[in-house]
């Protein structure tokens, strides 16, 4: 029986849909924040208050290290979606622009906690056959909060939407109670009697032996091999997995997604359509979320790769229509006769995305490190998101008032060339792959040599099982 899994697996990702509702949140409330003369908010500090959420987020992961391990996977989560509802409750409250600004980085650690522990639970709770579902759930739930934002943001106010900010993180603060802590996390502190209890429950059996043997072996592997940052650092192949990753992620954040999903209506309010901004907003998101959903069905048959490649193509031509649409605009040329492009390469642009940049770059994350480095490579990574979410907000701004948004477009479309370029000839496909062929390929062994790295049981290789950090011994 499924049924108790799947709603351990629904109920932590529904922090997902709360990051999304504050990736999107900047979209329908900056137009009225800088209208309403009663929290006086200026075009920098708009910038500001958006970009705060990245600075957060380069926070969450580090607090995350420090108690994932100690307090578990589900306490970790209760203190991200804490986090996440005092952010609700001072963002619907707001007096002052500096209310938003601490808002924001709460929202941003908050993400931080979610980015990491939520697919750490996931791995941890899911059968092996499920654990590819349920991963692309993160994504769907996290669209389903932009598509929130996009479908009620332009018709209430402010404070009415930031609301849902506190009714999100409330509703999992109800069902948390009624999921398990991970097996996994209970046999790494010695507790092997509510480790079979929370896999009987995710189970719905008590037939769990050979299950449960499974866990205590891949434990004792990952407490033997402990991942240091150093590892991740000097050893050769995962060095270049934290590469690509690093490569993956920019290409995504640098593919201006992050301005669309922060700055889609003020963008849309530069075109002189038919159909108003609001509404070609909420379109581009239900196109974003539908997709997300269509691409669970063929990831596997297809590929990585291909997936990927094919993804960044058509979303640099249609980046390209945009910014030769408003370069044109910027000139004085007459674009009455196009209007409709702007949208429809919004859209478009939606859909190469979450065919590939979107949802693939979290399967390939999750397959190319090591296991007893996953934890250190996946934190990287995260700060490093949050990194390009923080600096591409704030500078965005900037560069459409000095330059013109062509210029930004333009920018978006060359960034994504080169990361494009990088991804053809270096990312290897790891659709269908073992974690051995995997680390084979990043180390370019043959199988006759054995990888300098130690063997991992077959059954952790492709779960995402103990992270085990040891934050005073990660340099030695």
């Amino acid at each position: 029986m499924l049924a108790p899994q799947i709603f351990a697996a629904v109920t932590s990702t529904v922090l997902e849909a709360i990051t999304g509702f504050h990736i999107g949140w900047p979209s329908s409330t900056l137009p009225k924040l800088l209208e309403d003369t009663s929290v006086p908010v200026t075009q920098d500090q708009a910038s500001l208050i958006v970009s705060m959420m990245g600075l957060g987020g380069m926070t969450g992961p580090i607090c995350v290290a420090l108690t994932v391990d100690k307090w578990g996977r589900k306490t970790s989560m209760i203190l991200g979606a804490i986090i996440s509802l005092i952010a609700g409750i001072m963002t619907t409250f707001a007096r002052s622009y500096w209310w938003y600004y601490v808002a924001r980085f709460a929202s941003g650690l908050g993400m931080g906690f979610t980015s990491v522990v939520i697919p750490m639970y996931l791995g941890e709770i899911a059968q092996d056959t499920r654990r590819g579902g349920l991963s692309i759930l993160m994504a769907v739930l996290s669209n389903s909060g932009t598509v929130l934002v996009y479908c009620v943001g332009p018709w209430i106010s402010v404070s009415v939407l930031s609301a849902f900010g506190i009714l999100m993180p409330l509703v999992f603060l109800l069902l948390v109670p009624w999921i398990p802590e991970t097996p996994y996390f209970y046999t790494m502190k010695g507790k092997p009697e509510l480790a079979r209890k929370s896999l009987e429950f995710l189970r719905s059996t008590t037939d769990i032996g050979e299950e449960i043997e499974k866990i205590e072996k891949n434990v004792e592997f990952d407490l033997q091999h402990v991942g240091t940052l150093k590892t991740l650092l000097t050893d050769r192949g995962n060095r270049k997995a934290l590469l690509l990753t690093l490569v993956i992620i920019s290409a995504q954040q640098l593919s201006g997604i992050t301005v669309i999903a922060s700055y889609g209506t003020t963008i849309l309010n530069e075109v002189d359509s038919d159909i108003s901004s609001s509404t070609a907003i909420i379109i581009t998101g239900v196109v974003q979320l539908v997709v997300s959903i269509l691409v669970t069905f063929f990831a596997d048959k297809i590929g990585r790769r291909p997936l990927l490649l094919g993804s960044m193509f058509f979303s640099m031509v249609f980046l390209t229509a945009l910014a030769v649409y408003f370069h044109l605009e910027a000139n004085g040329n007459d674009v009455s006769g196009i209007s409709w492009l702007p949208a429809t390469a919004l859209v478009s642009f939606l859909c190469a995305f979450s065919a590939g940049l979107g949802g693939v770059t979290r399967s390939v994350i999750s397959e190319i490190f090591s296991c007893n480095i996953k934890a250190y490579g996946t934190i990287i990574t995260v700060i490093w998101t949050s990194v390009l979410f923080a600096v591409i907000l704030q500078l965005y701004p900037n560069v459409v008032n000095n330059y013109g948004i062509h210029i930004a477009f333009y920018g978006f479309t060359i960034c994504l060339a080169i990361f494009s370029i990088i991804t053809f000839f270096y990312l290897p496909e790891t659709n269908r792959k073992s974690f051995g062929e995997i680390q084979q390929m990043l180390h370019k062994r043959s199988e006759s040599n054995q990888i300098m790295q130690p063997d991992p049981t077959p059954e952790c290789t492709r779960s995402n099982s103990v992270y085990c950090i040891d934050i005073k011994n990660s340099i030695n």
